[in-house]
């Protein structure tokens, strides 16, 4: 083969093994990491002295300095250091010689080439694909912190809406929840009321299961013991717990106004000043006289006065009378049969009983119609009420203590009676409404978070760009100087590097 033939061959490296191609052909010095070491020192202590102007700054801008922008910042110090030139080429200039000296020891045993061939391979393996790594992650938590922000909007409406959910159920608007529970437990008495009005259709359906029963056992001994409060509601309405014990109605109601946390402050803000102060010198002097014998004399300033005496014994024996004949419900026994929370609770079970029973007897009648003759002859003998009445009528009565048994344990009546049982419940109960609501508070706050995140993510993978572009614009402009470089080595033979380098993009 002639030397023209063999001129004509390419030189194909792989970029990954370029370092050892060097060292292997001797072109490199295996130890070469060392001397660049020594390199970097000096040239961390030249930078400290260099020349303010703009071409130095724009040059020293970008990556660290590698042998040929040491070339390049040699050629600008021959501008800036020429007053220091002497007779013989020489420089005075202790920036020149530094820089001088490092150009040398880059260019002994090749050791520019086997560095920048090493920072050509860190870039292509590592530094490249981990920048576009960082902007794909970018992008990820981009789209990521976007699909959470759209949770957070929905958790929030959805908040929201089971916020405005919980309030309708009690019939409340929600803006100020505590003082309109209070107001509202101020008027569960009417509300008690309706319901109680429309407990008198439960009558005819009472008296049909105490028919029923009585022909059953054979005996009205039980009468008395089926469904008492649903009897006393259906006839006499929401009455007092004292009459429903002891079956008279009282002469006096005496009630304990039930304090609710938070009244107390509107009331003492409510409360009006008559201007009057308690002291003693503001008594009135009636000038009556009282005696020992309990008498009570009135005396006329005419002179024509006259004299009443009563009697300890009389006095006594008024005060007996008239707690013989005057009835007073008081305390406990002043609330009405719904508001009592163990007679309430009490009508819900009946009222749960007749329920059973109706449905019970709307099967069984279903079934006799069908052609039962067991029960048809069963039932020849009960009152006409057990025989006359339909399957129809059944259902409608179900449908009636089905009414009844809905408004009773309704959402809103059910709070508005534990509010009636414990003040304290309002407390607990705007306060988990608030929780509740504070949730939509927390939603808001992660949403922000996640705006900033994502904002802080767009921030940076614009930044990342420009460091692709100049990775990549760099790795390409080293490529070709090392191509170079290593055809200077062989008489200007074609060097190509082979492998991932000839991908590289941005």
């Amino acid at each position: 083969m002639s030397w023209q033939q063999e001129q004509d061959i390419p030189i194909d490296i792989q970029y990954n093994k370029l370092v050892e191609w060097l060292v292997s052909r001797r072109h490199c010095n295996i130890k070469w990491k060392t001397s660049a070491e020594v390199v970097k020192s000096k040239i961390v202590d030249a930078l400290k002295d260099m020349p303010g102007t703009k071409e130095m700054k724009e040059l020293l801008q970008g990556s660290y300095p590698h042998y040929y922008k040491c070339k390049q910042i040699v050629d600008l110090l021959k501008d800036t250091e020429k007053d220091t030139k002497n007779i013989f080429g020489r420089y005075s200039s202790q920036r020149m010689k530094d820089w001088q000296e490092i150009m040398k020891l880059y260019e002994k045993e090749n050791l520019h080439l086997a560095e920048l061939s090493s920072r050509l391979l860190r870039n292509v393996n590592y530094e490249i694909p981990e920048t576009k790594k960082q902007i794909t992650k970018c992008g990820q938590m981009q789209q990521e912190c976007e699909k959470k922000m759209k949770d957070c909007e929905r958790k929030t409406d959805e908040v929201e809406r089971n916020y405005s959910i919980e309030c309708g159920k009690m019939g409340i608007e929600g803006k100020e929840v505590k003082l309109e529970l209070i107001k509202l437990a101020a008027d569960i008495g009417s509300e008690l009321g309706e319901i109680a009005i429309l407990c008198k259709q439960l009558l005819p359906i009472v008296e049909y299961y105490m028919a029923f029963v009585e022909f059953t056992v054979g005996s009205d001994r039980f009468n008395d013991e089926i469904t008492p409060i649903s009897k006393h509601i259906s006839k006499y309405a929401n009455t007092t717990v004292y009459q429903w014990k002891y079956g008279k109605v009282p002469d006096k109601i005496v009630r304990n106004d039930k304090k609710f946390e938070g009244e107390e402050e509107n009331a003492i803000e409510g409360e009006i000043d008559w201007g009057f102060d308690d002291t003693a010198d503001d008594v009135i002097d009636f000038d009556i006289d009282v005696v020992d014998d309990c008498g009570i004399v009135v005396e006329d300033e005419s002179g024509n006065g006259f004299e009443i005496q009563v009697s300890v014994s009389d006095v006594s024996q008024a005060a007996q009378h008239a707690a013989e004949s005057y009835e007073v419900a008081q305390d406990d026994e002043a609330d009405t049969i719904l508001e009592n929370l163990q007679i309430r609770t009490d009508f819900i079970n009946e009222l749960i009983e007749l329920r059973a029973f109706l449905l019970q007897r709307q099967h069984e009648s279903s079934t006799s119609v069908s052609g039962d003759l067991l029960q048809i002859n069963q039932f020849q003998q009960a009152p006409s009420v057990l025989q006359l009445t339909s399957v129809d009528e059944i259902e409608l009565m179900t449908s009636q203590v089905d009414e009844v048994y809905n408004r009773l344990t309704s959402t809103r009546l059910v709070y508005l009676c534990r509010i009636l049982d414990s003040p304290k419940f309002v407390e607990r109960l705007a306060s988990t409404l608030k929780r509740q609501l504070a949730l939509t508070s927390k939603y808001e706050n992660e949403k922000m978070n996640l705006q900033l995140r994502a904002s802080e993510s767009i921030v940076e993978e614009q930044n990342l760009y420009p460091k692709l572009q100049s990775l990549v614009a760099e790795t390409k402009e080293w490529r070709k100087l090392i191509e170079k470089e290593v055809s200077r080595l062989y008489n200007g033979r074609r060097v190509n590097l082979m492998g991932a380098i000839n991908f590289i993009s941005e």
